[in-house]
């Protein structure tokens, strides 16, 4: 309940949407540019290779460092908890007498909770990172990980800062900056202890690696007498060769810029040998740099497959600027406790606990677009989809994964579906009276196994549970298309359900037992390709089946998306003009999980259509599965991006590649009145190769 009413609140605020939509417009704009460089894919190649290879042996790095660190004149420690890593700086802060305690952005601070401790011990604790301190005034913790005040507006920022000010502010940016300067200024030279973060630390030299676009990290880690550095115990990296792509991939993915303005270089404290080549420390610099670093079970979760890839994350914080959760709900509602957004889910599961990653899981869409835009790789939401199998499903996930597995009582239910609620149905759709205010796709099923053609090529058309009860005129579509380019096409009775709705529930039995079902299946008909109407299904049979079963693999090679294999295959209409203007709607996993961006444009401009899509970035439908049962208000709040966009396309037809999408649009668009033509592009094609007459090519008989 906490989960759906938090939703409802963030989606209701206004001034949260206006902030997290100008941002992540923003990012996505800059990242765009920046990313263009052709070195861009090597850079994201080489840092994912080396942050792999540093995660697996961290140890070692983290000794290495406290040698090197310790021979400069810095003092290190391993703290195991955050009470230890606290204690720590308490004990630092008690030595040297300070009461002022000036900091720099710092994840790890917020993780422990450094700022209540301190100031529960009489210290006075000023954030000097612009964002961190707007948050610090709110009383807020930061709501993502490079920008803090991410969900405030300018106008929300000048009435926070006129209020601790005693006057008015203006909501001019250049103005409340040059307000922040003025205020923080003396602030770094009164402080005795200046307190950062770090980005890496390299173990060859003991050198910490800090990255900022303020200068305000390099004040405080210069001004002040001492110096204390909170680093996670992921963040070593071997050689300062291996620094250089990582802070590249860091600094574009986090800003969209190429560099940052400033990258500072710490290596102990601040010493000269300018008078007889003698060593003397504390010279403009602090005298003591104390390196603090916290592992609070980060060391261990490095020993597990997955917890290893989790701590390659960078902490650039840009899988959440393309996140559609994230931009609907900001970091305060989707995450963990400390760390916002998937990836901070998973991270509350390193650091806290497993159940701190649950609410994180349930509002991931698993749209992949995060996977698709992590610099080091991450895949977010595999990540999270082992979270929720580890955790186990809730009673009525079990059972509604487990109906998957009966296609009998699928049947069934399709059929009776169809014969109870046809008196309410109108046009193929189902209307529901108000308040539901619904128009959903009636149920309709094939009787009898379908096969069509006698070519020497055959393909398994792998339907689906959509198609299959939904959308048969899809199935129908490639029934009649196939044999016209020398294919027998057959769709087998003894397959089932993809499993990737039990994946989403927790499921793995139920997943399993059918991609078994499935694998029988497959061998038992021999095809030359299995073509898939959905790109989840496809990246279900071609990526999560050899994950379960190596013998997958062998059918692996022969998954085709339907579309795809057509375009690339030659099998198109000739090119003629209708006219007509298609609206292109780009389903999630397709464009992120199988790289599919112009194959469909190609499939419409050759039937006749002249394809428009929306601007990028490409907006999510809201469908995504179980997603869109877990959460409904959200799911709707996506869907209005994507109406917002087709209904301005102006475009009569809607064309889209996956079932559940088609479910989504036609939906959407019925319950507003707005009956439009939507289509799959398999029903595009087969009506510009065939014509738009019924299906006679499709004979019903036992598959061979």
């Amino acid at each position: 309940m906490g989960r759906r009413r938090d939703t409802k609140r963030a989606l209701a605020d206004a001034g949260l949407q206006k902030a997290l939509s100008k941002a992540s417009a923003q990012h996505f704009l800059k990242y765009q540019d920046t990313s263009r460089d052709p070195g861009w894919r090597e850079t994201k190649d080489a840092a994912r290779a080396i942050r792999r290879e540093n995660v697996g042996r961290l140890p070692e790095l983290i000794a290495r460092f406290r040698r090197e660190a310790e021979k400069t004149g810095a003092r290190t420690i391993l703290a195991s908890t955050p009470a230890e890593a606290l204690e720590e700086v308490e004990r630092i802060c008690r030595k040297n007498g300070a009461r002022l305690i000036v900091k720099s952005k710092s994840m790890v601070s917020e993780e422990i909770g450094l700022n209540a401790y301190l100031e529960n011990n009489g210290y006075r604790v000023v954030e000097s990172d612009l964002g961190e301190w707007i948050v610090q005034l709110a009383g807020e913790r930061p709501s993502h990980i490079t920008a803090p005040a991410l969900h405030k507006t300018k106008e929300d920022v000048a009435a926070l800062l006129g209020r601790a000010m005693g006057r008015p502010v203006s909501a001019d940016i250049p103005e409340m900056v040059r307000i922040a300067r003025e205020e923080l200024r003396n602030v770094f030279f009164e402080a005795d202890v200046g307190l950062s973060g770090a980005n890496l630390a390299v173990a060859e030299s003991g050198t910490l690696v800090i990255v900022s676009n303020e200068g305000n990290a390099r004040l405080v880690t210069t001004l002040p007498p001492v110096h204390v550095a909170l680093i996670s115990a992921e963040k070593f990296v071997a050689s300062l060769e291996q620094a250089v792509p990582l802070l590249k991939t860091l600094v574009t993915s986090s800003s969209g810029s190429k560099m940052t303005s400033y990258v500072s270089f710490i290596t102990g404290p601040s010493r000269t040998t300018d008078i007889e080549k003698e060593t003397a420390v504390g010279v403009h610099g602090p005298r003591e740099v104390h390196i603090i670093i916290l592992d609070n079970g980060r060391l261990a979760a490095a020993k597990d497959k997955d917890g290893r890839e989790i701590l390659t994350c960078l902490k650039c914080g840009g899988c959440m600027f393309v996140c559609p959760v994230f931009q609907s709900l900001g970091g305060h509602v989707f995450g963990g406790p400390v760390y916002p957004g998937g990836i901070g889910g998973l991270l509350s599961v390193v650091t806290h606990s497993l159940g701190a990653g649950d609410r994180a899981a349930a509002f991931c869409a698993d749209c992949k677009k995060c996977e698709d835009f992590c610099p080091v790789g991450i895949r977010t939401g595999d990540l999270l989809l082992n979270l929720k199998k580890r955790r186990g499903p809730a009673v009525w996930e079990s059972v509604l994964s487990g109906m998957f597995r009966r296609s009998r009582w699928q049947d069934f239910g399709a059929a009776a579906a169809s014969f109870f609620l046809g008196p309410l149905s109108r046009d193929g759709r189902l209307r529901l009276p108000r308040p539901a205010g619904r128009a959903f796709p009636m149920p309709r099923r094939h009787r009898g196994r379908l096969a069509s053609g006698s070519g020497p090529g055959k393909a398994y058309l792998f339907q689906g549970c959509l198609v299959k009860h939904f959308f048969p005129e899809i199935l129908d579509s490639a029934l009649e298309l196939l044999p016209r380019f020398g294919y027998r096409a057959v769709c087998p009775e003894d397959q089932g359900c993809c499993g990737a709705p039990s994946l989403h529930l927790a499921g793995e039995g139920d997943m399993r037992w059918l991609a078994e079902r499935n694998l029988r299946s497959f061998e038992r008909a021999a095809p030359d390709v299995i073509l898939t109407f959905c790109p989840t299904g496809n990246a279900l049979l071609t990526k999560k089946y050899p994950e379960l079963m190596p013998e997958a693999q062998r059918w692996a090679g022969r998954v085709r998306d339907f579309t795809e294999f057509m375009v690339a295959s030659g099998f198109l209409a000739g090119e003629k003009e209708s006219g007509r203007t298609a609206f292109y709607h780009h389903p999630c996993h397709a464009l992120h999980e199988l790289r599919l961006r112009d194959e469909p444009l190609r499939l419409l401009r050759a039937s006749g259509f002249s394809p428009r899509t929306e601007p990028e970035p490409f907006s999510c439908c809201g469908f995504c599965g179980v997603f869109s049962l877990r959460n409904p208000s959200l799911s709707d709040r996506l869907w209005e991006r994507k109406e917002k966009a087709v209904l301005e396309s102006g475009a009569s037809l809607i064309v889209t590649d996956c079932p559940g999408c088609l479910w989504q649009i036609k939906t959407k668009l019925a319950a507003r009145g707005k009956f439009l033509e939507v289509k799959h592009s398999a029903e595009v094609l087969r009506e510009a190769v065939c014509g738009s007459r019924a299906f006679p090519g499709a004979e019903r008989r036992p598959d061979q």
